[in-house]
Protein backbone atom coordinates (compact mmCIF):
# COMPACT_ATOMS: atom_id res chain seq x y z
CA UNK A 1 0.00 0.00 0.00
CA UNK A 2 1.29 3.69 -1.03
CA UNK A 3 2.35 5.98 1.96
CA UNK A 4 0.43 8.97 1.25
CA UNK A 5 2.86 11.41 3.38
CA UNK A 6 6.00 10.18 1.48
CA UNK A 7 4.32 10.48 -1.80
CA UNK A 8 3.21 14.10 -0.88
CA UNK A 9 6.45 14.89 0.16
CA UNK A 10 7.99 14.06 -2.78
CA UNK A 11 5.40 15.32 -5.25
CA UNK A 12 6.27 18.54 -3.12
CA UNK A 13 10.02 18.34 -3.57
CA UNK A 14 9.30 17.77 -7.32
CA UNK A 15 7.24 20.60 -7.75
CA UNK A 16 9.56 23.03 -5.75
CA UNK A 17 12.82 21.15 -8.14
CA UNK A 18 11.30 22.85 -11.11
CA UNK A 19 10.02 26.33 -9.51
CA UNK A 20 6.17 25.84 -9.74
CA UNK A 21 4.04 27.47 -7.51
CA UNK A 22 0.89 25.07 -6.48
CA UNK A 23 -1.37 27.22 -8.39
CA UNK A 24 0.30 27.31 -11.07
CA UNK A 25 0.29 23.27 -11.31
CA UNK A 26 -3.04 23.48 -10.21
CA UNK A 27 -3.47 25.73 -13.17
CA UNK A 28 -1.51 23.42 -15.42
CA UNK A 29 -3.65 19.87 -14.30
CA UNK A 30 -6.91 21.71 -14.00
CA UNK A 31 -7.44 20.78 -10.68
CA UNK A 32 -8.11 23.20 -7.64
CA UNK A 33 -4.75 24.49 -5.48
CA UNK A 34 -6.36 22.80 -2.82
CA UNK A 35 -6.08 19.35 -4.02
CA UNK A 36 -2.14 19.72 -4.95
CA UNK A 37 -1.52 20.96 -0.78
CA UNK A 38 -3.72 18.16 -0.49
CA UNK A 39 -1.13 15.56 -2.15
CA UNK A 40 1.36 16.97 -0.75
CA UNK A 41 0.00 17.18 2.89
CA UNK A 42 -0.25 13.25 2.80
CA UNK A 43 -3.97 13.68 2.61
CA UNK A 44 -4.81 11.95 -0.65
CA UNK A 45 -3.65 10.67 -3.78
CA UNK A 46 -3.55 12.20 -7.28
CA UNK A 47 -5.79 10.33 -9.84
CA UNK A 48 -4.03 7.88 -12.14
CA UNK A 49 -5.16 9.73 -14.99
CA UNK A 50 -2.54 12.61 -13.71
CA UNK A 51 0.68 10.49 -13.14
CA UNK A 52 1.94 10.78 -16.67
CA UNK A 53 1.38 14.12 -17.02
CA UNK A 54 3.01 14.68 -13.43
CA UNK A 55 6.36 12.63 -14.84
CA UNK A 56 6.09 15.00 -18.27
CA UNK A 57 6.19 17.94 -16.28
CA UNK A 58 8.56 16.61 -13.45
CA UNK A 59 11.28 15.38 -15.68
CA UNK A 60 10.84 11.42 -13.86
CA UNK A 61 9.24 8.14 -14.18
CA UNK A 62 5.97 7.75 -12.40
CA UNK A 63 7.35 5.24 -9.76
CA UNK A 64 9.41 8.07 -8.56
CA UNK A 65 6.61 9.99 -7.84
CA UNK A 66 4.63 6.99 -6.52
CA UNK A 67 7.25 4.43 -4.66
CA UNK A 68 9.43 6.79 -2.90
CA UNK A 69 9.44 4.47 -0.07
CA UNK A 70 11.89 2.46 -1.47
CA UNK A 71 14.39 4.65 -1.34
CA UNK A 72 13.58 7.54 0.51
CA UNK A 73 15.15 9.15 3.36
CA UNK A 74 13.55 12.83 3.74
CA UNK A 75 16.97 14.43 4.51
CA UNK A 76 18.65 13.33 1.70
CA UNK A 77 15.22 13.90 -0.67
CA UNK A 78 15.65 17.26 0.67
CA UNK A 79 19.51 18.03 -0.72
CA UNK A 80 19.32 15.73 -3.79
CA UNK A 81 20.48 17.52 -6.85
CA UNK A 82 18.15 16.53 -9.80
CA UNK A 83 18.75 17.47 -13.68
CA UNK A 84 15.92 20.03 -13.32
CA UNK A 85 17.62 21.71 -10.15
CA UNK A 86 20.10 21.86 -12.34
CA UNK A 87 18.72 24.23 -14.95
CA UNK A 88 16.88 26.16 -12.32
CA UNK A 89 18.56 29.14 -13.71
CA UNK A 90 17.50 28.51 -16.91
CA UNK A 91 13.88 27.96 -16.13
CA UNK A 92 13.51 30.66 -13.43
CA UNK A 93 15.04 33.31 -16.83
CA UNK A 94 12.75 31.17 -19.74
CA UNK A 95 9.92 29.60 -17.91
CA UNK A 96 8.79 32.16 -14.92
CA UNK A 97 9.36 35.51 -15.53
CA UNK A 98 7.34 34.32 -18.93
CA UNK A 99 4.36 32.91 -17.62
CA UNK A 100 2.40 36.16 -16.80
CA UNK A 101 3.59 38.13 -19.98
CA UNK A 102 2.25 35.08 -22.23
CA UNK A 103 -0.92 34.95 -20.55
CA UNK A 104 -1.04 39.15 -20.18
CA UNK A 105 -0.49 38.96 -23.92
CA UNK A 106 -2.68 36.26 -25.26
CA UNK A 107 -5.64 38.26 -23.66
CA UNK A 108 -4.67 41.04 -25.35
CA UNK A 109 -4.79 39.78 -28.76
CA UNK A 110 -7.55 37.48 -28.20
CA UNK A 111 -6.67 35.29 -31.12
CA UNK A 112 -5.75 31.54 -31.44
CA UNK A 113 -5.53 28.53 -29.50
CA UNK A 114 -4.54 28.95 -25.27
CA UNK A 115 -1.23 27.93 -24.03
CA UNK A 116 -2.74 24.73 -23.20
CA UNK A 117 -3.45 23.16 -26.48
CA UNK A 118 -0.35 24.57 -27.69
CA UNK A 119 1.40 22.31 -24.95
CA UNK A 120 -0.66 19.68 -25.55
CA UNK A 121 0.02 19.30 -29.30
CA UNK A 122 3.81 19.93 -28.60
CA UNK A 123 4.01 16.78 -25.70
CA UNK A 124 2.19 14.75 -28.59
CA UNK A 125 4.66 15.43 -30.94
CA UNK A 126 7.96 15.44 -28.19
CA UNK A 127 6.72 13.44 -25.66
CA UNK A 128 9.44 13.72 -23.09
CA UNK A 129 10.28 17.30 -23.42
CA UNK A 130 9.04 18.21 -19.98
CA UNK A 131 7.54 21.39 -18.76
CA UNK A 132 7.84 24.10 -21.53
CA UNK A 133 6.92 27.83 -21.72
CA UNK A 134 4.99 29.41 -24.69
CA UNK A 135 6.15 32.59 -25.89
CA UNK A 136 3.98 34.73 -28.96
CA UNK A 137 4.67 37.36 -31.33
CA UNK A 138 2.60 39.85 -32.67
CA UNK A 139 -0.02 38.88 -34.83
CA UNK A 140 0.97 39.74 -38.71
CA UNK A 141 -1.92 40.02 -41.12
CA UNK A 142 -1.71 38.60 -44.76
CA UNK A 143 -4.39 38.01 -47.00
CA UNK A 144 -6.94 38.14 -44.83
CA UNK A 145 -4.93 35.83 -41.97
CA UNK A 146 -3.75 36.53 -38.87
CA UNK A 147 -0.15 34.65 -38.39
CA UNK A 148 1.39 34.54 -34.51
CA UNK A 149 4.95 33.20 -33.83
CA UNK A 150 5.23 30.56 -30.98
CA UNK A 151 8.55 29.90 -29.22
CA UNK A 152 8.12 26.79 -26.83
CA UNK A 153 10.72 26.52 -24.22
CA UNK A 154 12.05 23.58 -22.07
CA UNK A 155 14.97 23.18 -20.51
CA UNK A 156 16.58 20.68 -23.20
CA UNK A 157 14.88 22.13 -26.62
CA UNK A 158 13.39 25.13 -28.04
CA UNK A 159 10.53 24.57 -30.54
CA UNK A 160 9.04 27.39 -33.49
CA UNK A 161 5.80 27.09 -34.34
CA UNK A 162 3.65 29.01 -36.56
CA UNK A 163 -0.06 29.99 -35.70
CA UNK A 164 -2.13 30.68 -38.70
CA UNK A 165 -5.57 31.42 -38.16
CA UNK A 166 -8.10 31.90 -41.05
CA UNK A 167 -10.58 34.63 -41.73
CA UNK A 168 -13.21 33.93 -44.27
CA UNK A 169 -11.36 31.91 -47.01
CA UNK A 170 -10.40 28.84 -44.76
CA UNK A 171 -9.62 26.46 -48.07
CA UNK A 172 -6.06 25.55 -47.00
CA UNK A 173 -6.98 24.88 -43.49
CA UNK A 174 -9.78 22.32 -44.86
CA UNK A 175 -6.92 20.87 -47.26
CA UNK A 176 -4.32 20.63 -44.58
CA UNK A 177 -6.83 18.82 -42.35
CA UNK A 178 -7.17 16.31 -45.14
CA UNK A 179 -3.86 16.29 -47.04
CA UNK A 180 -1.72 15.49 -43.30
CA UNK A 181 -3.34 11.99 -43.28
CA UNK A 182 -1.17 11.06 -46.53
CA UNK A 183 2.11 12.61 -46.18
CA UNK A 184 4.32 14.34 -44.66
CA UNK A 185 5.53 16.87 -47.71
CA UNK A 186 3.90 19.93 -45.52
CA UNK A 187 4.76 21.47 -42.01
CA UNK A 188 4.56 19.22 -39.22
CA UNK A 189 1.01 19.96 -38.30
CA UNK A 190 0.39 20.04 -34.33
CA UNK A 191 -3.36 20.84 -33.48
CA UNK A 192 -6.07 22.37 -36.08
CA UNK A 193 -9.07 23.53 -34.98
CA UNK A 194 -11.85 23.58 -37.43
CA UNK A 195 -14.41 25.85 -35.55
CA UNK A 196 -12.08 28.36 -34.78
CA UNK A 197 -10.31 28.30 -38.14
CA UNK A 198 -6.67 27.74 -36.57
CA UNK A 199 -4.25 25.56 -37.34
CA UNK A 200 -0.46 25.24 -35.58
CA UNK A 201 1.99 23.96 -37.41
CA UNK A 202 5.75 24.01 -37.65
CA UNK A 203 7.75 26.84 -38.10
CA UNK A 204 10.25 26.24 -41.51
CA UNK A 205 12.25 29.88 -41.51
CA UNK A 206 15.17 28.91 -40.16
CA UNK A 207 15.71 25.20 -40.78
CA UNK A 208 14.55 25.43 -44.51
CA UNK A 209 15.59 27.30 -47.47
CA UNK A 210 12.32 28.72 -49.11
CA UNK A 211 11.89 28.47 -52.91
CA UNK A 212 11.98 32.03 -53.40
CA UNK A 213 15.69 32.39 -53.26
CA UNK A 214 16.08 29.89 -56.05
CA UNK A 215 17.17 32.75 -58.83
CA UNK A 216 19.11 35.12 -56.42
CA UNK A 217 22.87 34.71 -57.01
CA UNK A 218 23.41 33.71 -53.58
CA UNK A 219 24.57 30.65 -51.41
CA UNK A 220 21.04 29.56 -50.96
CA UNK A 221 19.65 30.18 -54.54
CA UNK A 222 23.01 28.00 -55.75
CA UNK A 223 22.09 25.22 -53.53
CA UNK A 224 18.42 25.27 -54.84
CA UNK A 225 19.34 25.36 -58.41
CA UNK A 226 21.57 22.42 -57.53
CA UNK A 227 18.85 20.31 -56.26
CA UNK A 228 15.87 20.92 -58.71
CA UNK A 229 15.46 17.65 -58.73
CA UNK A 230 14.75 16.92 -55.18
CA UNK A 231 11.68 19.20 -55.75
CA UNK A 232 10.51 17.73 -58.49
CA UNK A 233 11.40 14.19 -56.70
CA UNK A 234 9.20 15.31 -53.78
CA UNK A 235 6.40 16.79 -56.60
CA UNK A 236 6.22 13.32 -57.98
CA UNK A 237 5.43 11.33 -55.09
CA UNK A 238 2.97 14.10 -53.45
CA UNK A 239 1.32 12.99 -57.03
CA UNK A 240 1.53 9.51 -56.60
CA UNK A 241 0.23 9.21 -53.45
CA UNK A 242 -3.46 10.78 -54.71
CA UNK A 243 -3.14 9.58 -58.51
CA UNK A 244 -6.61 7.73 -59.35
CA UNK A 245 -7.11 7.68 -55.56
CA UNK A 246 -11.80 7.97 -56.03
CA UNK A 247 -11.34 7.99 -51.74
CA UNK A 248 -9.49 11.13 -51.86
CA UNK A 249 -11.35 12.87 -55.11
CA UNK A 250 -14.60 12.59 -52.93
CA UNK A 251 -12.93 15.06 -50.60
CA UNK A 252 -11.12 17.14 -53.50
CA UNK A 253 -13.71 18.15 -56.09
CA UNK A 254 -12.82 18.42 -59.67
CA UNK A 255 -12.32 21.94 -60.95
CA UNK A 256 -15.42 23.74 -62.42
CA UNK A 257 -13.51 24.44 -65.53
CA UNK A 258 -13.08 20.57 -65.94
CA UNK A 259 -16.41 19.54 -64.69
CA UNK A 260 -18.37 19.99 -68.73
CA UNK A 261 -16.91 20.24 -71.76
CA UNK A 262 -19.01 23.62 -72.05
CA UNK A 263 -17.02 24.83 -69.05
CA UNK A 264 -13.68 24.51 -70.64
CA UNK A 265 -14.87 26.21 -74.16
CA UNK A 266 -16.41 28.76 -71.22
CA UNK A 267 -12.86 28.83 -69.57
CA UNK A 268 -10.89 28.90 -72.79
CA UNK A 269 -12.92 32.21 -73.79
CA UNK A 270 -12.22 33.68 -70.64
CA UNK A 271 -8.51 33.14 -71.66
CA UNK A 272 -8.79 34.89 -74.47
CA UNK A 273 -10.95 38.07 -72.97
CA UNK A 274 -7.95 38.40 -70.13
CA UNK A 275 -5.35 38.03 -73.73
CA UNK A 276 -7.42 40.95 -75.75
CA UNK A 277 -7.69 43.10 -72.66
CA UNK A 278 -3.81 42.18 -72.26
CA UNK A 279 -2.90 43.26 -76.16
CA UNK A 280 -5.44 46.20 -75.78
CA UNK A 281 -3.40 47.97 -73.04
CA UNK A 282 0.44 47.21 -74.56
CA UNK A 283 -0.55 48.97 -77.64
CA UNK A 284 -1.94 51.71 -76.30
CA UNK A 285 1.00 51.78 -74.21
CA UNK A 286 -0.50 51.74 -70.62
CA UNK A 287 1.77 49.28 -69.77
CA UNK A 288 4.84 50.58 -68.06
CA UNK A 289 7.60 50.57 -69.80
CA UNK A 290 10.21 49.42 -66.31
CA UNK A 291 8.37 47.64 -63.27
CA UNK A 292 10.76 46.46 -60.27
CA UNK A 293 13.75 46.83 -62.58
CA UNK A 294 11.72 44.30 -65.02
CA UNK A 295 11.78 45.51 -68.59
CA UNK A 296 8.97 45.26 -70.97
CA UNK A 297 10.56 44.32 -74.41
CA UNK A 298 9.15 41.71 -75.86
CA UNK A 299 9.02 41.35 -79.41
CA UNK A 300 5.50 42.13 -80.76
CA UNK A 301 5.28 39.48 -82.87
CA UNK A 302 5.50 36.66 -80.21
CA UNK A 303 2.60 37.99 -78.34
CA UNK A 304 0.86 36.35 -81.45
CA UNK A 305 2.03 33.30 -79.27
CA UNK A 306 -0.84 33.61 -77.05
CA UNK A 307 -3.82 33.49 -79.86
CA UNK A 308 -2.03 30.15 -80.81
CA UNK A 309 -2.16 28.92 -77.70
CA UNK A 310 -5.98 29.74 -77.63
CA UNK A 311 -6.50 27.66 -80.84
CA UNK A 312 -4.64 24.79 -79.83
CA UNK A 313 -6.59 24.32 -76.42
CA UNK A 314 -9.91 24.84 -77.99
CA UNK A 315 -8.77 21.89 -80.52
CA UNK A 316 -7.42 19.42 -77.33
CA UNK A 317 -8.53 20.37 -74.14
CA UNK A 318 -11.71 18.87 -74.13
CA UNK A 319 -10.60 15.80 -75.35
CA UNK A 320 -9.43 15.26 -72.04
CA UNK A 321 -12.96 15.14 -70.62
CA UNK A 322 -13.66 11.73 -71.89
CA UNK A 323 -10.34 10.33 -71.92
CA UNK A 324 -9.48 11.57 -68.43
CA UNK A 325 -11.45 13.38 -65.67
CA UNK A 326 -14.76 11.90 -66.49
CA UNK A 327 -13.24 8.19 -66.37
CA UNK A 328 -10.90 9.57 -63.72
CA UNK A 329 -7.63 8.06 -66.06
CA UNK A 330 -4.33 9.56 -65.29
CA UNK A 331 -5.38 12.73 -62.68
CA UNK A 332 -3.94 13.44 -59.38
CA UNK A 333 -4.64 16.15 -56.44
CA UNK A 334 -2.39 19.08 -57.50
CA UNK A 335 -0.84 21.56 -55.35
CA UNK A 336 -2.70 24.04 -58.11
CA UNK A 337 -0.15 27.19 -57.46
CA UNK A 338 3.43 25.63 -57.48
CA UNK A 339 5.82 28.14 -57.81
CA UNK A 340 9.41 27.49 -55.92
CA UNK A 341 8.20 30.25 -53.22
CA UNK A 342 5.51 27.63 -52.18
CA UNK A 343 8.44 25.19 -51.70
CA UNK A 344 11.32 24.98 -48.94
CA UNK A 345 14.22 23.19 -49.27
CA UNK A 346 15.93 21.53 -46.03
CA UNK A 347 19.71 22.55 -45.50
CA UNK A 348 20.52 19.41 -44.53
CA UNK A 349 22.02 17.06 -46.78
CA UNK A 350 18.93 15.09 -47.48
CA UNK A 351 17.30 18.34 -49.00
CA UNK A 352 14.10 17.15 -47.53
CA UNK A 353 10.97 19.11 -49.58
CA UNK A 354 7.87 20.67 -47.73
CA UNK A 355 4.94 22.31 -49.98
CA UNK A 356 3.10 25.52 -48.25
CA UNK A 357 0.54 27.62 -49.81
CA UNK A 358 -2.05 25.16 -50.67
CA UNK A 359 -5.24 27.31 -51.45
CA UNK A 360 -5.43 26.03 -54.69
CA UNK A 361 -5.39 22.22 -54.43
CA UNK A 362 -7.28 20.83 -57.10
CA UNK A 363 -8.45 17.68 -59.07
CA UNK A 364 -5.95 17.57 -62.18
CA UNK A 365 -3.24 16.76 -65.00
CA UNK A 366 0.04 16.88 -62.82
CA UNK A 367 1.75 18.61 -65.39
CA UNK A 368 -0.53 22.02 -63.99
CA UNK A 369 2.02 21.67 -61.43
CA UNK A 370 5.02 21.06 -64.10
CA UNK A 371 4.20 23.91 -66.33
CA UNK A 372 3.71 26.66 -62.90
CA UNK A 373 7.31 25.58 -61.70
CA UNK A 374 9.81 25.18 -64.78
CA UNK A 375 7.78 26.79 -67.72
CA UNK A 376 7.34 29.77 -65.83
CA UNK A 377 9.86 29.94 -63.51
CA UNK A 378 12.70 27.50 -63.26
CA UNK A 379 13.60 26.42 -66.83
CA UNK A 380 11.24 27.87 -69.63
CA UNK A 381 12.95 26.55 -72.93
CA UNK A 382 12.41 23.04 -74.06
CA UNK A 383 16.31 21.93 -73.88
CA UNK A 384 16.94 22.51 -70.26
CA UNK A 385 13.48 21.32 -69.37
CA UNK A 386 13.56 17.94 -70.77
CA UNK A 387 15.63 16.17 -68.54
CA UNK A 388 14.01 17.35 -65.47
CA UNK A 389 10.44 16.23 -67.41
CA UNK A 390 12.40 12.75 -67.87
CA UNK A 391 13.48 12.26 -64.12
CA UNK A 392 10.01 13.64 -62.61
CA UNK A 393 8.47 11.31 -64.72
CA UNK A 394 10.65 8.40 -63.88
CA UNK A 395 9.97 9.09 -60.28
CA UNK A 396 6.32 8.97 -60.85
CA UNK A 397 6.68 5.83 -63.05
CA UNK A 398 8.38 4.22 -59.72
CA UNK A 399 4.76 4.54 -58.01
CA UNK A 400 2.60 5.20 -61.59
CA UNK A 401 1.89 2.78 -64.37
CA UNK A 402 -0.21 3.12 -67.55
CA UNK A 403 0.50 6.27 -68.42
CA UNK A 404 3.08 6.69 -71.61
CA UNK A 405 5.62 9.26 -71.76
CA UNK A 406 3.83 10.62 -75.41
CA UNK A 407 1.18 11.33 -72.91
CA UNK A 408 2.66 13.10 -70.12
CA UNK A 409 4.69 15.19 -72.92
CA UNK A 410 1.23 16.22 -74.25
CA UNK A 411 -0.19 16.85 -71.47
CA UNK A 412 2.79 19.12 -70.36
CA UNK A 413 2.24 20.86 -73.83
CA UNK A 414 -1.70 21.83 -73.03
CA UNK A 415 -0.64 22.94 -69.40
CA UNK A 416 1.89 25.23 -70.87
CA UNK A 417 -0.64 26.70 -73.19
CA UNK A 418 -3.18 27.09 -70.01
CA UNK A 419 -0.42 28.50 -67.50
CA UNK A 420 1.22 30.98 -70.26
CA UNK A 421 -2.47 32.85 -69.33
CA UNK A 422 -1.92 33.25 -65.95
CA UNK A 423 1.12 35.73 -66.46
CA UNK A 424 -1.38 38.12 -68.66
CA UNK A 425 -3.76 38.36 -65.56
CA UNK A 426 -1.22 38.75 -63.25
CA UNK A 427 -0.22 42.13 -65.56
CA UNK A 428 -3.85 42.97 -66.32
CA UNK A 429 -4.22 43.21 -62.15
CA UNK A 430 -1.47 45.12 -62.15
CA UNK A 431 1.44 42.81 -61.18
CA UNK A 432 3.47 43.30 -63.92
CA UNK A 433 5.89 40.65 -63.58
CA UNK A 434 7.20 40.56 -67.74
CA UNK A 435 9.82 38.23 -66.82
CA UNK A 436 7.19 35.70 -65.70
CA UNK A 437 5.40 36.40 -69.01
CA UNK A 438 8.65 36.03 -71.21
CA UNK A 439 9.18 32.55 -69.83
CA UNK A 440 6.19 31.97 -70.21
CA UNK A 441 6.56 32.98 -74.63
CA UNK A 442 9.92 31.01 -74.06
CA UNK A 443 8.36 28.03 -72.95
CA UNK A 444 5.56 27.88 -75.40
CA UNK A 445 8.53 29.15 -78.72
CA UNK A 446 10.53 25.91 -77.58
CA UNK A 447 8.07 22.90 -77.52
CA UNK A 448 5.28 24.59 -80.00
CA UNK A 449 6.56 27.00 -82.68
CA UNK A 450 10.50 25.77 -82.86
CA UNK A 451 9.35 21.64 -82.88
CA UNK A 452 7.26 22.59 -85.95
Amino acid sequence: MLDTKKVGIKIAALRKSVLLPQEKLAEMLHVSPQAISKWENGHTLPETTLLPVLSQIFQCTIDEIIMPAYSFDEIIEADKPTILEQQAEYIAKYVMKKMDIENVSKEKNGLGLDNDTIINGVYKAFPNIGYCSVTRGKPVKKDGNAIVSIIISAPQKEVKLLEKIYGRNDKELLVLNFIKEYTMAIPQIYHIDLKEKTVLMDDLSNRYIQGFDFDEMNENGEIIRQNYNAILSATAKLHSIFWENTEAFEKIRLDWRLESKENIFSHISCLEKDYKEYRKNEESGKLPKIWMNLENNTEPGKLDYFQHAIQYLREEYPKLMDERFNSRKNITIIHGDLHPGQTFMSKTNDRTIKFVGLQAVRIGLCTEDLAMLLALHMEPDKKSAIPLLAYYYQCLCEHVMDYSYEDFIKDYKISIAETMFFTIKLINNGIYDFNMRDKAIKAYETFFIEEN
